[in-house]
């Protein structure tokens, strides 16, 4: 999610280190020791909230028959808002620190892992990938702007789609005055910018709406929910 350094990140770096924090921080700044202090910054709270209820709003999801993937899930408050809404959920990330707090919290409340699970993964868009495995939806919540290229990580996304599988993308709209975060979009974006990776990718039925405004680095910035929908056949 927000924040993070992605210094020497490759073309399609998936690097992001998840940091709601005002400060910031680098890449490492998530360790084993610290990642607990996470979930307790009040815009994790708040987005871990609002963006699951943006996503029900937007897509009709079915508690007996929707596969999810919560791709860049950090801690996990997004797949967990969104759990009880579907038949089962996949977080993906790369920071091995976030993966295993997450993986904690489902153990502890005994969540079996064909409803939920977490795994620790590069995606590059492979068929040996997640078991190979495609979801129904695939959501992806403020994490685009650490993406070198946004255009290669929606290509990525929509492979673990099913045909007319969803992506649902949640980020910042393109502000005057750019995040203090050494990120490859601390600007944000424009629609364009959305609507040119989803259709890039071959997805269809774009629709982007601004659906809530947060505090990020003392900035009031405002969120977006893009939709795409990968063609049926």
């Amino acid at each position: 999610m927000f924040g993070g350094d992605q210094a020497g990140a490759h073309s399609h770096s998936h690097s992001h280190s998840h940091s709601h924090g005002e400060g910031g921080g680098g890449a490492g700044q998530w360790t084993s020791e610290n990642v607990h202090l996470y979930d307790q910054q009040p815009i994790v709270a708040e987005l871990g909230n609002k963006v699951p209820n943006a996503m029900r709003d937007t897509y009709p999801f079915n508690e007996d028959t929707t596969t999810v993937m919560d791709f860049a899930c950090g801690t996990g408050a997004i797949a967990r808002g969104l759990a009880p809404y579907c038949k089962s959920i996949v977080g993906v990330d790369i920071s091995q620190a976030m993966v295993d707090f997450f993986a904690e919290k489902i153990n502890n409340q005994g969540i079996p892992p064909e409803e939920m699970r977490v795994v620790c993964a590069d995606l590059k868009g492979e068929e040996f990938e997640l078991d190979g495995q495609k979801f129904d939806v695939v959501v992806c919540s403020a994490a685009y702007h650490h993406f070198e290229s946004i255009n290669d990580i929606t290509r990525t996304l929509c492979f673990f789609l099913k045909p007319g599988g969803c992506l649902l993308v949640v980020d910042f709209m393109k502000s005057a005055e750019p995040m203090p975060e050494n990120v490859p979009n601390n600007g944000g974006f424009t629609e364009e910018d959305i609507q040119e990776a989803f259709v890039g990718a071959g997805l269809e039925a774009f629709s982007i709406n601004q659906f809530t405004k947060a505090k990020f680095h003392g900035q009031i910035v405002s969120l977006f929910l893009a939709k795409g929908t990968k063609p049926a056949s």
